[in-house]
């Protein structure tokens, strides 16, 4: 018997057979869907994907801020990334905000230091100021229209450090004070001083709600050699103060937020400390930490010390905010006017 064979087309079970792709009817759907789909009505977007809210920047135990960012490969360069095609940047409004220092001197009669305080807050451009001597000034700076203050309790009293903020630019977040060099009486050296002492404050800008840290300071008197200018004086005073500019240093380490910044009356004349870089001194104590706004900008203001005719309050940036341009220095001014023996050290600071 002589085998029939088929050259025509195969029957469909013969193409069943031998058909390795999808289902037909799969195949005919997925076309249907390409022709089809693109003519639908797509009004009504899609819900967006929430965005992902990431640990701010890794490069200090400080930088604790939560914020929204892009995933790192939409980074610039210069935030740690790489620009990726399609993919916009992270971008920050540059914000102006104005910082002071203050030492109120704590013999002033209320009524003077009330009139210094709003002196300095009603200037237009100071957002922000860190004061000393201000524990018998509390109820004068809670007072003062339009601001806010933290001041802290010691013992009894309040201390000496307090920090004042525009409320309409600024809200609270948290406050803490550290005890950071033990005072003396007396008994125990020519100059007693109470207890030197670390304020930290962070505040929340609420335009953008990024966080400002201060970190406000006192150094004791009688530090500083005045018939040699730049060198230390053979205190106790002096070998307290050397320690405290250590733990002063190791605060910016653990203090929060994008943007620090500190203030205070260091009792040590910036330009006789620059040209001798004393051991322990303020600017080589914290030269790996912060920056001053007189070595940024120069020293050619008034004295803010102006019994002794000395350039002693001052107000620092955090060094690597400032390399990495998230904080610069506008301008520096030292106010008058005011009843204190010391007068405000004023900086414009663009933060972004």
């Amino acid at each position: 018997m002589v085998r029939r064979v088929r050259l025509g087309r195969r029957t469909a079970s013969e193409r069943a057979r031998t058909w390795a792709g999808p289902p037909p009817l799969l195949v005919l759907a997925t076309l249907v869907g390409f022709g089809v789909v693109p003519f639908l009505d797509h009004s009504t977007s899609p819900p967006q994907p929430r965005a992902v809210v990431v640990a701010g920047d890794v490069r200090s135990p400080r930088s604790v801020e939560q914020h929204v960012a892009l995933p790192p490969a939409a980074l610039p360069p210069g935030q740690g990334g790489h620009l990726t095609s399609g993919l916009r940047p992270v971008t920050l409004k540059p914000v102006d905000v104005g910082v002071a220092t203050m030492n109120m001197y704590r013999k002033l009669a209320p009524a003077d230091a009330a009139a210094d305080a709003r002196r300095l807050t009603r200037h237009p451009g100071v957002d922000v100021v860190g004061w000393q001597e201000a524990n018998r000034f509390g109820a004068v700076l809670h007072a003062l229209p339009g601001w806010d203050t933290k001041t802290f309790p010691f013992g009894k009293r309040n201390s000496e450090l307090a920090v004042s903020w525009r409320s309409s630019e600024f809200t609270l977040v948290s406050a803490r004070q550290r005890q950071v060099a033990r005072g003396i009486s007396s008994l125990e050296g020519r100059y007693p001083f109470g207890n030197r002492l670390v304020a930290t404050v962070t505040l929340k800008h609420r335009e953008t709600g990024r966080l400002l840290t201060v970190i406000d300071v006192h150094l004791p008197q009688a530090i500083e050699d005045l018939d040699r200018p730049g060198h230390w004086r053979d205190t106790i005073n002096a070998f307290r103060a050397r320690n405290q500019l250590q733990r002063i240093a190791a605060a910016w380490h653990g203090a929060p937020g994008r943007w620090v910044v500190g203030t205070g009356d260091y009792n040590f004349d910036v330009r006789a400390d620059a040209r001798h870089r004393p051991a322990g001194g303020p600017r080589r104590a914290l030269a790996g930490t912060a920056v001053s706004s007189y070595q940024a900008l120069g020293t050619d203001v008034q004295p803010t010390h102006w019994p002794t005719d000395r350039r002693i309050d001052y107000v620092w940036v955090d060094r690597a905010a400032l390399t990495e341009g998230e904080i610069r220095f506008r301008g520096q001014w030292v106010l008058g006017g005011f009843h204190s023996d010391h007068r405000p050290l004023f900086t414009k600071l663009v933060l972004s």
